[in-house]
C-alpha cells in the first residue's frame, strides 16, 4: 500500500514540475517559444494559466495560425 501511495504522490510531482517548465521562472511576462504542433491551449495549460488569460497576454497571437518560432508571454 505505502509504495503504490509512493508512487502516487511521485507521479503527481513529476507532473506539476513539468508544468512550471514552460515558463522557467515563473515571473509574469516570461516568453514562450512556439514549437512545431503547440496550440494555445496546450502552452496556457502547461504554463498554468486558462486560454481566455492567455489570450490577455498575447493580444497580438492568433490562436488559429501559430508559427513555429513566434514568441508568446506565458502570463500577465
Amino acid at each position: 500500500m505505502f509504495a503504490r501511495t509512493f508512487t502516487l504522490i511521485a507521479i503527481i510531482a513529476a507532473a506539476a514540475i513539468s508544468v512550471k517548465a514552460v515558463c522557467d521562472s515563473g515571473v509574469p511576462g516570461d516568453t514562450y517559444v512556439v514549437k512545431s504542433g503547440d496550440t494555445c491551449w496546450a502552452i496556457a495549460t502547461d504554463a498554468g494559466i486558462d486560454v481566455t488569460r492567455f489570450q490577455a497576454a498575447n493580444p497580438g497571437i492568433e490562436c488559429n495560425f501559430l508559427a513555429v518560432g513566434q514568441a508568446s508571454r506565458c502570463s500577465i
